[in-house]
């Protein structure tokens, strides 16, 4: 059977398409054959947006690292300021307590040459119930002098005797000359209970660093009651005469 031309042509042309889609079936079917090719959904996203899906969450990670650096800076700076503020107050008082103390030297002294007429020389008074008018009555003793001894009383509880005014807080005072004008009844003197202070109220003692005080602390906790001045012995923080000065204002209930 010999084919004209066109029918030649036709069986071409049909031969060549079968080729072809043979050839996009076998493309097909290698793709989706291929292991490095993931099946997940995410595969499913356009290309430009994975981009923008990881340019957030870039984005997302330096804001987070930058608020945490901005943050550990501001925490500093707020710490520095707060160290220069303490340190400023505390020379601010230093200060003014140099100058205070320096006026209230002079004015004693003046006092003592030009003494006025309404002080009275016999005058005896109990340092547990006088108050800052009443010590000025003394030659030699200001206002600012009154004002500290009155504020030592109420730090120390009571002064048990005369003597203590010669303490470092009146180091420079020189009120040794003083201390015939002086009487201290101790029933006046407030002790600290020792078995349910806590810390901070032991710390605060003038007779008391805070390793003494930490020291009694802890001493307590461990026996659970102290009973004496004795078991205070055995602490290494504390000296005789740190204990002799301590005895008035000590109880054990």
């Amino acid at each position: 059977m010999i084919l004209t031309k066109q029918q030649r042509l036709g069986a071409i042309i049909l031969l060549s398409l079968a080729l072809v889609g043979w050839v996009i079936t076998a493309i097909v079917q290698s793709n989706q054959n291929s292991p490095n090719t993931p099946i997940s959904p995410t595969n499913t996203k356009p290309s430009w947006e994975q981009r923008k899906d990881s340019m957030r969450r870039a984005d997302s990670a330096r804001y987070a690292s930058w608020a945490a650096e901005r943050e550990q800076r501001y925490d500093s700076f707020r710490i520095a300021d707060s160290a220069r503020r303490a340190e400023w107050k505390i020379e601010r008082q230093r200060l003014y307590d140099s100058t205070r103390l320096a006026d209230s030297l002079w004015r004693d002294s003046v006092g003592w040459r030009f003494a006025p007429k309404h002080v009275k020389k016999d005058t005896i008074l109990d340092l547990n119930r006088c108050d800052t008018a009443e010590l000025q009555l003394i030659r030699g003793i200001g206002r600012y002098t009154a004002i500290r001894i009155v504020q030592y009383r109420e730090r120390l509880g009571g002064y048990y005797s005369p003597t203590q005014l010669a303490d470092e807080v009146f180091s420079g005072l020189h009120l040794d000359t003083l201390f015939a004008y002086f009487t201290a009844d101790t029933s006046y003197v407030r002790t600290i209970n020792v078995n349910n202070c806590p810390l901070d109220r032991l710390q605060h003692h003038p007779y008391l660093r805070y390793k003494q005080a930490k020291a009694i602390y802890t001493l307590r906790r461990k026996n659970a009651r102290l009973h004496s001045l004795d078991e205070l012995r055995e602490l290494p923080e504390l000296t005789e005469k740190d204990l002799d000065r301590l005895a008035p204002y000590l109880r054990f209930e």
